[in-house]
C-alpha cells in the first residue's frame, strides 16, 4: 500500500478549504444513512476527542494539537458501526497495535495523524470488537464518545428521512435501424454492466429490472 498523502484539501459551498491529513483521506467516500462520509466524522469527532476519551495510560500526553493521539481502537471501532466493514491493527514497536477501518475496499485511518512517520497498512490482522471492548477502560471510552457523537447528530427520525428513497428508472432505447438486433436478454445485460455501476455504491447494490416494450411499425 503506498505511503499516505500528508495533507489533502477540499473545498465546501463557501469556498473555505478543510485540510485532511488522516491516511486514505483520498477514498474515504462511503456514505452513511445521513450522507455523511468519514471525512465528515473526522470533522465530527475533532471536536470531541479529548483526554478523558484517550486511553488512560497515554493521557498524560495528550493535547490539543494532538487530538487523536490514544483514540485509535474506540474510533475505529465506532466507525464500524456506522459503515461496517473490518477493524485491523498495525503491530507497534510496544507491542499493541493501531486500529484503522477498511470498508468496501476502502481502507481508512482517522487517527493516524499522532504518529511522526507514515505507517504500514499491509498485511495487518484483524481485530475484534469483543476482544477491545472487553476491557472496561476501553469500553467506557468508547461508549463515552458514542454518546457524545449521537448527541451532535440528528435524531433517528431525522435519519430515516435523510435515507434515500426508492427510485424507479426508465430506460427507453432507439435505433436507426428498422429493428433493434439486441435480444431482450442482451439489453439486460447491456443496462446491468454499463448503467448499474454509475449508483453510488454507499446505497447498495440496486435491484435492477428492465422492462422493454417493442413498438412494431
Amino acid at each position: 500500500m503506498p505511503a499516505p498523502a500528508l495533507c489533502g484539501e477540499r473545498k465546501d459551498a463557501m469556498g473555505n478549504g478543510n485540510k485532511y491529513r488522516f491516511y486514505g483521506w483520498e477514498t474515504a467516500d462511503v456514505k452513511d444513512a445521513l450522507g455523511l462520509t468519514p471525512r465528515d466524522y473526522y470533522d465530527l469527532l475533532s471536536r470531541l476527542w479529548c483526554r478523558e476519551t484517550c486511553a488512560s495510560r497515554m493521557r498524560a500526553d495528550w493535547s490539543e494539537q494532538n487530538k487523536t493521539f490514544g483514540q485509535c481502537t474506540i474510533t475505529a471501532f465506532l466507525m464500524q458501526d456506522i459503515y461496517g466493514g473490518k477493524v485491523y491493527g498495525v503491530p507497534l514497536p510496544d507491542g499493541n497495535v493501531h486500529c484503522f477501518n477498511s470498508v468496501g475496499g476502502r481502507v481508512f485511518d482517522l487517527t493516524s495523524e499522532q504518529f511522526p512517520e507514515p505507517l504500514d497498512y499491509e498485511n495487518c490482522p484483524e481485530q475484534f470488537r469483543e476482544t477491545h471492548l472487553g476491557k472496561e477502560e476501553k469500553r467506557l471510552r468508547y461508549e463515552e464518545l458514542k454518546r457524545k457523537l449521537a448527541a451532535i447528530l440528528p435524531p433517528d427520525d431525522k435519519r430515516r428521512e435523510n435515507q434515500m428513497e426508492e427510485q424507479i428508472v426508465t430506460v427507453k432505447i432507439k435505433t436507426k435501424g428498422e429493428k433493434c438486433e439486441m435480444t431482450d436478454a442482451e439489453i439486460k445485460n447491456w443496462y446491468a454492466s454499463h448503467i448499474a455501476k454509475l449508483f453510488d455504491p454507499a446505497y447498495g447494490t440496486p435491484e435492477i429490472e428492465v422492462q422493454l416494450e417493442r413498438i412494431e411499425k
